[in-house]
């Protein structure tokens, strides 16, 4: 699988399996007309009129959903806003969405379960407590304007921005403490 992040919480991540016809999922297009290429599964985590004449499958109610052996579950959160989970090839996904808590609440956190990879919003808002409840394997920082600041709250002091993250099962065998990846905005 590989994630692409498009600025703010939009994210595309592309599952390739050999055997198969690529999905495309995107999460939080920047904009109505977004994306620009064909999406198998669209995940709104908030409200946003889509705008495009051909909709691809489209996610943005609370419930659990499976497309093509990739299971989705929407969770949930404060003011409407969801929080998304996606099973791909035995790697667990939390896509925290535009929450503004600083926590989650014991309910949430049982939905969720064990998280490989966490997708947080570093902006101003103090999400390591959050962090620290999920206690993911990787955490992808989104929506954030100095990444400086979010990499000092986590005791890190700078991490080269990479294009795409390419992820397997086996990336999370031997992982002891989180491991931040910083995406560079397609």
């Amino acid at each position: 699988m590989k994630i692409y992040w498009y600025g703010k919480t939009c994210f595309e991540l592309v599952n390739n399996e050999k055997n198969q016809e690529p999905v495309f999922i995107i999460i939080d297009p920047i904009d109505k007309t977004y994306p620009k290429k064909d999406t198998t599964v669209l995940l709104l985590s908030y409200a946003l009129e889509y705008g495009k004449k051909e909709k691809p499958f489209t996610i943005s109610a609370q419930g659990e959903y499976e497309v093509k052996d990739i299971h989705f579950q929407a969770i949930p959160a404060e003011k409407g806003k969801l929080i998304f989970v996606i099973k791909c090839d035995h790697i667990k996904i939390c896509h925290l969405g535009k929450l503004e808590q600083g926590e989650l609440s014991e309910n949430v956190l049982k939905e969720l379960g064990r998280i490989d990879i966490l997708m947080v919003n570093a902006g101003e808002d103090d999400k390591t407590k959050m962090i620290k409840q999920i206690e993911p394997a990787i955490i992808i920082p989104m929506d954030y304007d100095n990444i400086d600041l979010f990499l000092k709250k986590l005791g890190e002091k700078s991490i080269e921005p990479v294009d795409f993250y390419k992820v397997q099962k086996k990336d999370f065998e031997e992982v002891e403490e989180a491991k931040i990846v910083v995406l560079n905005k397609k």
